[in-house]
């Protein structure tokens, strides 16, 4: 999202948790608290029962509920994605833009036929970091593989196609890499291409233009709110045609 459009956050909907987390991230400089993501992984290890993945996503819900926000796909959204990694097939392999702490990949990867794979990329070396250990928590090192990296840097070098991409980074490069993973025949036909956070207050208009007028996508809109509260969002799913 630019710059120019964190007034959306300033709406009367949006208003009280934007002034919260200004609260909560001051709190934290004075405090000298560690990085969200640290703290994050600090109470998931303390409560969350090892190889326990739904315990592990629990516990995440909690932190974010109790503690501190997280950018987590969440409860509400999490069903929807565990609902398209369930219909892939044996030996599907699975993008992710955006890891933050590892609640999506965690999910993901609890759903995956058998041999499939998820190849996450995170451009912020803690949240990285964070994403592994969380990863390897819940049990699932050996098919989920967190890639440190800028999204737009990465994707070229990666080998596909990909059966299932979760877009749930910056919402500006959606665009862009969704467009770059189409020039190196990353995506095939039936490839479903699942974007979080493309509400009116993230400013996706540009993505949702593109997806739903190039002709190479069959889109479905699905309304939602932002993860642990009650601010309109929405998900859009969108299934690969192919052709230039």
């Amino acid at each position: 999202m630019q710059l120019g459009q964190y007034w959306r956050f300033l709406t009367p909907t949006a208003l009280p948790f934007t002034l919260e987390q200004g609260r909560t991230m001051l709190v934290d400089r004075l405090t000298g608290a560690p990085p969200r993501p640290f703290q994050a992984r600090q109470f998931v290890h303390e409560h969350a029962t090892p190889g326990d993945p739904a315990d592990v996503l629990r516990t995440l819900d909690r932190f974010s509920l109790e503690v501190r926000f997280l950018m987590s796909v969440g409860p509400e959204k999490g069903p929807l994605m565990s609902e398209m990694v369930g219909k892939l097939p044996e030996g599907a392999r699975v993008l992710e833009c955006g890891a933050y702490c590892g609640y999506s990949a965690v999910m993901i990867a609890d759903r995956l036929p058998a041999g499939g794979r998820l190849v996450s990329v995170e451009v912020d070396p803690i949240a990285a970091e964070v994403a592994r250990s969380i990863v390897d928590l819940a049990g699932y090192s050996d098919r989920v593989e967190v890639i440190l990296g800028g999204s737009t840097e990465t994707i070229p070098k990666l080998a596909g196609p990909f059966d299932l991409v979760f877009l749930d980074h910056w919402k500006e490069l959606y665009t862009t890499d969704l467009q770059t993973l189409e020039k190196h025949a990353l995506l095939r036909p039936g490839s479903v291409v699942v974007a979080d956070n493309v509400g009116e207050i993230f400013g996706a208009e540009k993505y949702l233009d593109y997806v739903r007028t190039c002709g190479r996508y069959e889109s479905e809109h699905r309304p939602a709110t932002i993860e642990y509260t009650q601010i309109p969002d929405a998900v859009e799913i969108s299934v690969y045609r192919g052709g230039n």
